[in-house]
């Protein structure tokens, strides 16, 4: 019952029931989507040689020498990277006058965290945020700007540390298709913050695309959204430079946390290895191709590992501590909300 409450009011947040044409639409995506999950996890079975007796008994090797105080360690640099991305909502909506306290906002990050397990894209947890938010504070647009320009931020700090990340790493490690794609991602990244801020830019490229493309109506909208979510925190020049600070601390904590969640199974993993392989991962994890991100959380790790000399076993193992790290935040932020709900009951 507490779910289903909270699922009710979404539908609020969004335009209204969209006629059949669209639903089919929405339908054909979901297929596609979970054909991609499938696929992307056959693809790590094969990769991972789990069709075989030697590649799962491999995998089961690695899983049983687990180190437990990394393990440990995984677990706490996840929660850390919430109470970080939490601090970082807090500074945007300190921007517009709301004050929150940084404990709240981290139980809506975890609740928001619950509900992806369980909603169909990764943006789910996006809009349970913005509900719960606008539930506080009673300001709707500012909750949304606030996610919005969070995530946009990330955006651009993830596509400058990808840009970073090759030309330091060039010359330790020879792998050009990745690099060549990192720069790819990160260069498209920029250019789409670049028409997001630059107020002439969007109305010269919705003339020049929307007569060519017929899916370009639904992306200028998204970035028209998107610079007007920018350009309403244009009078807090100081808070967006904090913002961008704490970008740039989030993705180190994420280094680190791939780094000894891979330590859990191996200490022969190194930083400075992560350092160019997480933004891969985080880029290719980003990609709205899987429902929920299932199976491709598995398949960058079984790609991008392998490129620096570890071992398949080595990347499913860590992608599947990170996955479970997913649940048990979910699973957690789950009783956070049933907590809350419970509270907010009226006493007999």
């Amino acid at each position: 019952m507490p779910i289903k409450s909270t699922c009710a009011a979404l539908p609020r947040l969004n335009a209204a029931v969209p006629p059949p044409p669209a639903r089919n639409r929405k339908r054909l995506l979901f297929l596609l989507k979970f054909t991609v999950s499938l696929l992307l996890l056959l693809y790590v079975i094969w990769t991972a040689g789990l069709h075989s007796g030697a590649g799962r008994s491999s995998l089961l090797d690695t899983l049983r020498h687990v180190d437990w105080l990394y393990f440990s360690l995984s677990l706490l640099c996840g929660v850390l990277m919430t109470v970080i991305s939490s601090w970082k909502w807090q500074v945007l909506l300190r921007c517009k006058g709301i004050q929150i306290s940084l404990s709240r906002l981290t139980a809506i990050y975890f609740i928001g965290r619950f509900f992806n397990l369980f909603l169909p894209t990764s943006m789910g947890g996006d809009v349970v945020r913005i509900w719960e938010l606008s539930r506080h504070a009673g300001e709707k647009y500012e909750a949304a700007a606030s996610v919005l320009v969070e995530r946009l931020s990330g955006m651009v700090m993830l596509a400058l540390l990808s840009a970073a990340a090759v030309l330091l790493e060039l010359r330790h490690h020879n792998l050009p298709a990745l690099n060549a794609s990192l720069l790819f991602i990160a260069a498209v990244t920029l250019l789409a913050f670049w028409l997001i801020i630059d107020r002439r830019l969007l109305p010269l490229f919705s003339k020049l695309l929307a007569p060519r493309w017929a899916g370009a109506e639904k992306l200028l909208a998204q970035l028209s959204r998107m610079q007007q979510a920018v350009f309403s925190y244009k009078d807090s020049p100081a808070g967006l430079l904090l913002v961008f600070a704490i970008s740039f601390l989030f993705y180190f904590s994420a280094v680190v946390n791939v780094w000894v969640s891979a330590l859990a199974f191996s200490a022969e993993v190194s930083f400075s290895a992560m350092l160019l392989a997480v933004p891969a991962l985080m880029l290719i994890m980003n990609l709205p191709v899987s429902i929920g991100g299932i199976g491709l959380m598995e398949a960058a790790y079984a790609l991008i590992f392998p490129l620096f000399g570890f071992s398949p076993a080595l990347a499913l193992s860590t992608a599947l501590l990170m996955r479970l790290k997913t649940i048990l935040y979910g699973i957690a932020g789950g009783f956070v909300h049933l907590a809350r709900l419970r509270a907010e009951e009226p006493q007999a």
